[in-house]
């Protein structure tokens, strides 16, 4: 019979029992099955001035409330009130929607599929940028899939003259798969906005149309690196999806 007053037997005990539960918590996440691919995108119309003032107006207002917070509460965002908190995402957000008017004039359909297996690896957890997602396990096909998620366009830039892009971004459209029902789907309020957390750069940039009944999303690397810029872009992009599944389980209908 096992000496369980023995101190090392106790640990492996413990140790065991605290397995089980992390495995039957992790068994219980709910999780909805993905299918990523490339979707249809119409380049925005509108003035380049016009636009270009737009993205001005929104950072300026961006960063003139990010400096009245950080005087107010301090230089951690974290420890801010919520809702001052929420407030500068809003304006994070704007910034975010005018900046997909305006940068997406022009991009380059080549790079979809790279930004696929980015997305795909990314949501995998695979890569050292990407973070574990609890919800997402990915489909085969459209048909067999709760949710469809589309790559739209992807997007970098350099900063500071480095030769390498050092800010990426992937545009994303959310919505129904095969396996589940539009009705359903269209429940979901237009309004919904997946904040991911800090540090994860994810924005809603647009609610479901009858052109396209899909939430569309931006991730953005957000660290002004070269260092697996598209990969970082894509744990973002990724990360707004399981949150998505997360919060939307029971309106996407019966597992």
């Amino acid at each position: 019979m096992t000496d369980l007053t023995k101190p090392g037997r106790v640990l492996s005990v413990v140790l065991f029992i605290a397995g089980l539960g992390a495995a039957a918590r992790a068994a219980d996440e709910p999780t909805r099955s993905v299918f990523i691919t490339a979707g249809s995108f119409e380049p925005p119309a509108g003035d380049e001035k016009a636009l270009a003032a737009k993205v001005n107006d929104a950072d300026k207002a961006r960063k003139e409330l990010e400096k009245k917070l950080k005087a107010e509460f301090g230089k951690k965002r974290e420890a801010w009130p919520p809702e001052k908190e929420d407030e500068l995402y809003s304006l994070e957000e704007a910034m975010a929607v005018a900046n997909v008017s305006y940068a997406y004039r022009k991009f380059d359909a080549k790079k979809i599929p790279d930004a696929i297996k980015d997305l795909t690896r990314a949501s995998e957890g695979k890569g050292m940028q990407a973070g574990k997602k609890k919800h997402i396990v990915l489909a085969s096909s459209a048909a067999d899939a709760d949710v469809l998620v589309e790559v739209l366009a992807r997007r970098n830039e350099t900063n500071g003259g480095a030769l390498a892009a050092t800010d990426c971004w992937v545009l994303i459209s959310v919505g129904p798969g095969g396996k589940t029902d539009k009705a359903r789907f269209a429940k979901i309020p237009a309004s919904y906005r997946a904040k991911t957390g800090f540090g994860l750069y994810a924005y809603k940039i647009a609610g479901p149309t009858a052109e396209r009944p899909a939430f569309v999303f931006e991730g953005y690397n957000g660290n002004h690196t070269a260092f697996g810029c598209h990969g970082a872009a894509a744990n973002a992009a990724s990360s707004v999806v399981d949150k998505f599944i997360e919060d939307n389980y029971a309106t996407l209908g019966p597992k």
